[in-house]
């Protein structure tokens, strides 16, 4: 008989050990993802506005009218300050494909703003204004791609 109470007691301290060791990894995965969300919604804020910083500096660059001999380098410098560039990496890693592909589109098309207007494009050109409208489309392309990802009712 002593050998059913002490195996019982093993028993119970098992059970009670298990429960607990799987709570407390279900708890961590909730953690887990809950931090990865938040990551992922401040990287996608970080992104976005850091596009707009760029179109904005982009535009108003062109509108300036720099000498020709100043306006590639300056445009290229207005390009790269806003960092884009690193936050597309940190996409790239934590974020589901579509979303870096979206990223990628948006940001091509800045590319191609830039490089448009250090061949001289003005900002009224039919040129520059396809862009305009590609780098919208591109945008909230992005947008909903990203509100999919993290949840958001449409």
């Amino acid at each position: 008989m002593e050998w059913l109470s002490l195996a019982s007691t093993t028993l119970g301290a098992v059970i009670g050990v298990g429960s607990t060791l799987i709570a407390d990894r279900l708890s961590w995965r909730r953690e887990r993802a809950g931090q990865s969300f938040d990551v992922r919604r401040q990287l996608y804020a970080d992104y976005t506005a850091a596009l707009s910083r760029m179109r904005t500096a982009l535009n108003e660059a062109a509108q300036a009218n720099l000498p020709a001999q100043e306006r590639p380098g300056r445009l290229r410098e207005l390009f790269l300050a806003p960092g884009a560039y690193e936050i597309r990496h940190q996409l790239a890693i934590t974020a589901p494909q579509a979303v870096v592909e979206a990223a990628r589109t948006a940001f091509v098309v800045l590319r191609e703003t830039r490089d448009l207007l250090i061949d001289g494009a003005a900002t009224e050109s039919p040129a520059y204004t396809e862009l305009e409208s590609r780098f919208d489309a591109a945008v909230a392309d992005l947008r909903k791609v990203m509100r999919r990802d993290l949840g958001v009712a449409e």
